[in-house]
């Protein structure tokens, strides 16, 4: 039988080469990231390799290179794509004619949900994780990713103040007092297991509601 031939003596006809899939540009940024977001959570970002990270994701490194050029590059782009999103819409919007109430709700169903998205919980753990093993590079992060986003909320609180929608008072000059129950509810989601997660989580955000009311009323209103 000679080379190409099947048992009956025919050729067999050669299968054509697969057709790589080009995905848009934002679409393998996500895989990236997804893929990322798992490797990192796996070994740790000083384990990681863009070697690794290219096989996971199923491209060369070179890949990996065309839409990030380091990989503290890839972790910073996942705590802004999954954590400190500093385009998002804003956190504390009040609508035209929307009461306090409306407002504190629609805030609280914002910040919630997002506490709820696997991929936010993962990326907590993740930074959770690495601020023991490499602080400097955590306070470099925290210097040039959570501060800005941090101003960005801020600066939403402002305006409402500066319209007279809310009190100028001590929680409106830091928002972040006001904010700190929903951390608290993080680590909860992070540490609780099964339904009693989901019961500890509702109270807190009732809790924090009641909170916002009180300290965001202005007075004689």
């Amino acid at each position: 039988m000679r080379e190409g031939e099947s048992p009956g003596g025919k050729r067999r006809q050669k299968s054509p080469p697969a057709k790589r899939v080009r995905l848009a540009p934002e679409v393998r940024r996500e895989q990236i990231l997804d893929a990322a977001l798992i490797e990192f959570s796996a070994v740790g970002f000083e384990g990681a390799t863009m070697d690794r990270l290219a096989r996971r994701v199923g491209i060369t490194k070179a890949g990996i290179y065309a839409h990030f050029k380091s990989k503290d590059d890839i972790f910073e782009a996942l705590l802004l794509s999954n954590i400190f999103r500093r385009t998002a819409q804003p956190h504390w919007q009040w609508r035209e004619g929307a009461s306090l109430e409306e407002t504190v709700d629609d805030y609280l169903e914002h910040v919630y949900l997002h506490l709820q998205v696997p991929q936010v919980q993962a990326t907590f753990r993740l930074l959770i994780s690495e601020s023991g093993r490499a602080p400097e590079r955590i306070r470099r992060w925290h210097d040039d990713i959570f501060t800005p986003y941090a101003a960005q909320r801020q600066s939403e609180i402002t305006e409402s103040v500066n319209r007279g929608q809310l009190p100028d008072n001590l929680f409106t000059r830091k928002f972040s007092l006001l904010s700190s129950p929903a951390l608290l509810a993080l680590i909860g989601q992070l540490l609780g297991q099964g339904a009693t997660a989901g019961e500890d989580l509702a109270e807190v955000r009732q809790a924090h509601r009641e909170m916002l009311l009180i300290l965001l009323a202005r007075k004689g209103a």
